[in-house]
């Protein structure tokens, strides 16, 4: 399970490193690695893939070319997000907690994660390029996107996540 966590966050990164979405909104690529990170992580099981997913997705982008931690000195901030979320997903798991409580969870983890991305903007000079859209810009804003982004990035995996009983 560990291993389909790296892969996911392997294909993840090389998505990210040759998709140019230009929507203007920061925080938008911590949407686009952490949905699929953490879908793995729920789906997989593995009691540290969204870590390792996050670690393998910021070296992959990193090595071809572009850019989702800033490079190697962002990467620990993605490795701290994902384990953060990791030990989240961990209690959730041993206290069997699923459904409504596991999506406000995870969206709430996911709005912190979203946080410590922004941390690493600001900590790293290469991210520090401003975001403009509808006039909107400045710290306030950051904070409303990142935190909006990684919010969403908890809704949809943990609604993708919820394994749905068959009936037979």
């Amino acid at each position: 399970m560990l291993l389909l966590s790296i892969a996911v966050g392997a294909m993840t990164g090389c998505f990210i490193a040759f998709v140019r979405l230009k929507l203007g909104m920061p925080g938008h690529k911590t949407f686009l690695w952490l949905t699929p990170v953490l879908v793995a992580r729920l789906r997989g099981g593995c009691k540290i893939g969204t870590a390792a997913g996050g670690l393998a997705a910021a070296v992959s982008t990193y090595s071809l070319g572009a850019n989702l931690a800033g490079g190697l000195i962002g990467m620990p901030l993605i490795v701290m997000a994902g384990l953060m979320l990791d030990g989240v997903i961990n209690t959730l798991q041993k206290h069997k907690i699923a459904g409504p409580g596991m999506i406000g969870a995870l969206t709430i983890a996911g709005a912190l994660a979203g946080l410590i991305c922004l941390a690493k903007r600001h900590i790293l000079p290469a991210g520090l390029s401003p975001h403009h859209i509808l006039g909107l810009s400045g710290i306030w804003f950051e904070i409303a996107s990142y935190t909006f982004f990684g919010a969403l990035a908890g809704v949809v995996a943990s609604i993708l996540s919820i394994k749905k009983k068959i009936k037979q």
